[in-house]
Parts: C-alpha cells; sequence; structure tokens
C-alpha cells in the first residue's frame, strides 16, 4: 500500500512537470516567432489561442503561470508529505520552505526591478533558479528523505 503513494505522488508530480514543459516551452517559442516574425515555428494546437495577444500579454502571463505552478507543486509538496510521512507534524517545513523560496525570489526580483530598472540579469537568474527549485519534486522529496532518516536515526536513540 505505501508503493502506491509513493507511485500516485510520482505520477502528480511528472504529468505536472511534464505539462509545466509542455507550456513554457510553447510560449517561450511563441515569444521568438513573434518577436522575430518567424513563422516557421509551429505551435501546438491546444496553446494556438496564445497567438490571438501580443508579446507583452503573453510574457507577463509567463508570470502568472510561474506563481501558479508555484502553488501546484507546494500543493502536491505538501499532500505528498502529509500522506507519505509517518511524522505529520513535519508538514510546516513545506510551507515555510515554500514561503522562504517565494520571498526570496520576489525580493530579488524587486530589487532588480527597481535598482536595476531590469527583469533580466544575474538577479533575474537566480530568482528564476529559486523559482524552479519551487516547482519541481526537489522539496517534497528532501522532505520526505530527511523524515525517513530521522525517523531511522532519532526514534530509534529514544
Amino acid at each position: 500500500m505505501a508503493s502506491l503513494k509513493y507511485i500516485f505522488f510520482l505520477f502528480l508530480f511528472a504529468l505536472l512537470g511534464f505539462s509545466r514543459e509542455f507550456i513554457f516551452v510553447n510560449i517561450n517559442n511563441l515569444l521568438f516567432k513573434i518577436y522575430y516574425h518567424n513563422d516557421s515555428i509551429i505551435i501546438p494546437d491546444s496553446l494556438s489561442f496564445l497567438s490571438n495577444y501580443n508579446y507583452s500579454f503573453i510574457y507577463y502571463l509567463k508570470y502568472l503561470l510561474t506563481f501558479l505552478y508555484y502553488i501546484l507543486y507546494f500543493l502536491i509538496s505538501f499532500y505528498a508529505v502529509k500522506i507519505i510521512c509517518n511524522n505529520k507534524s513535519i508538514t510546516h517545513y513545506i510551507v515555510y520552505i515554500y514561503a522562504i523560496l517565494l520571498l526570496l525570489a520576489s525580493f530579488i526580483m524587486a530589487y532588480n526591478y527597481i535598482i536595476n530598472r531590469s527583469l533580466v540579469g544575474d538577479e533575474y537568474t537566480l530568482s528564476r533558479w529559486l523559482m524552479g527549485i519551487a516547482q519541481s519534486p526537489l522539496v517534497a522529496f528532501f522532505t520526505i528523505a530527511t523524515s525517513v532518516l530521522y525517523n531511522n536515526i532519532y526514534l530509534k536513540k529514544h
């Protein structure tokens, strides 16, 4: 029964990851197509409706989608840890980690925009890297592994 829990959450993370990759890769292709007037790039029919919007709208839509995937990864991570781990109180660490990742990424982007008057550069790269961690199963996997290690080492001693 425990292996079904792992398979279920691995499936959810894989589904989320593939959908995120599909959407962002094709949005980036569409942005390239619009910016460089390159008609050789083909956008899948499922996302062709985005061709009706201008470059700026699609560009800023990526920020909204980033936040949406952040929320979805948070929810799946939270419930994966809650359901898989024997130590249910560890779920608060998922909340802390996701809050820290969002706050750091937001602070760095705000700094970059206010001080550097830009949404590109090293600060943008760091912010994007932090959100990349949040939009992956790494937080859940690390927390689950830590919980198992804690249970095997600490609880055996007490």
